[in-house]
């Protein structure tokens, strides 16, 4: 859970998670084949230390209310790793705005569980790079509106 502060920071965080910006933000190359809906599929490629690992996803559940707005996928074939991760944004009494990253997963390949410290930590690192991502996403945008 992180808090997010700013004028509309509930508007810009959500549009945030709907154009795939704070994944991109946190150093992902994202390609979905459609909008964020049920269904939809998303492939992306993330830098690690030297070079990059491809991983793809498909979208299981989205949350679309007044005060709450994410979505969870769910890891396909090709994918380091076997889970689900969910981000929801969401706005409580008093205009407090927060994002909350959940997840859930093991490593896939064979090689990956040899190594699953390792990707404990590279899947640390990816929650934190994303939480940096939508804190400077909202306040950025929050400074363009003055």
């Amino acid at each position: 859970m992180t808090p997010l502060s700013g004028a509309n920071a509930f508007e810009r965080a959500v549009k945030a998670l709907r154009t795939w910006e704070m994944h991109r933000g946190a150093g992902l190359r994202v390609v979905a084949d459609g909008p964020i809906a049920v269904g939809t599929n998303v492939a992306f490629s993330a830098p690690l230390p030297v070079g990059f690992i491809d991983g793809t996803c498909r979208i299981v559940l989205v949350v679309d209310e007044p005060d709450r707005y994410g979505f969870a996928y769910g890891t396909l074939p090709v994918h380091p790793e076997r889970g689900e991760e969910a981000f929801v944004v969401s706005r409580h009494e008093g205009g407090n705005v927060r994002l909350d990253i959940n997840g859930v997963s093991r490593p896939a390949p064979p090689l990956a569980r040899l190594v699953a410290p390792l990707a404990d930590h590279l899947q640390g690192r990816g929650v934190r790079r994303y939480l940096a991502a939508m804190r400077a996403l909202v306040r950025d945008s929050a400074q363009g509106l003055r």
